[in-house]
């Protein structure tokens, strides 16, 4: 254990094998239940050594809203798909075909350039369509927008696989959850 006297600032410590056991427990226990789990890097600010114990304890994915953690993932040589945790920009779709074998999307628009970059890259990648429900978040709001949105996916986006629709519960109708 550190010194903690000497630290001026807070200080986490990892202990690596006990974070790779409980990650490990928690997948067992998912993957029993028919559930994939996706190892998420924010808290941890893409710390590599942290990520691979998400990578060796048995997630399925790496997940981060951050490219540039992707981007080390991928660095690193770990192969397990890596998961955008949020609505890419546009101004981001290349780095997003690259780096991400899924990403949330909720617009038609974002839905082509990925298509087209995808293409280029030849590569394809999964999107999660994302549903607002109230929060003004994030996602389509309409459901025959929605719907055609996923139909648009299927049979015009041959780059793009529908991997499922997807909604923050976060905040359900502006009322926070309990």
């Amino acid at each position: 254990p550190m010194n903690y006297k000497h630290a001026p600032y807070p200080v986490v410590e990892c202990q690596l094998d006990i974070l790779r056991e409980n990650v490990k427990n928690i997948a067992d226990r998912c993957h029993d239940n028919g559930i994939t789990v996706a190892g998420v890097m924010k808290g941890i600010n893409g710390h590599m050594p942290l990520v691979r114990m998400f990578d060796e304890g048995g997630c399925d994915q790496i997940a981060s809203s951050r490219l540039e953690q992707l981007y080390e993932v991928k660095k690193a040589g770990i192969t397990k798909p890596t998961l955008l945790l949020r609505i890419p920009m546009l101004t981001e779709i290349e780095n997003v075909a690259q780096l991400c074998d899924v990403t949330l999307i909720s617009e038609i628009a974002t839905m082509d350039a990925l298509n087209a970059e995808c293409e280029k890259q030849g590569k394809k990648i999964k999107v999660i369509v994302m549903v607002d429900l109230g929060d003004l978040r994030e996602g389509f709001w309409d459901r025959e927008e929605l719907v055609a949105a996923c139909a648009h996916i299927e049979n015009d986006l041959k780059n793009l696989e529908l991997a499922g629709v997807g909604t923050n519960l976060g905040c359900y109708g502006s009322i926070q959850p309990t």
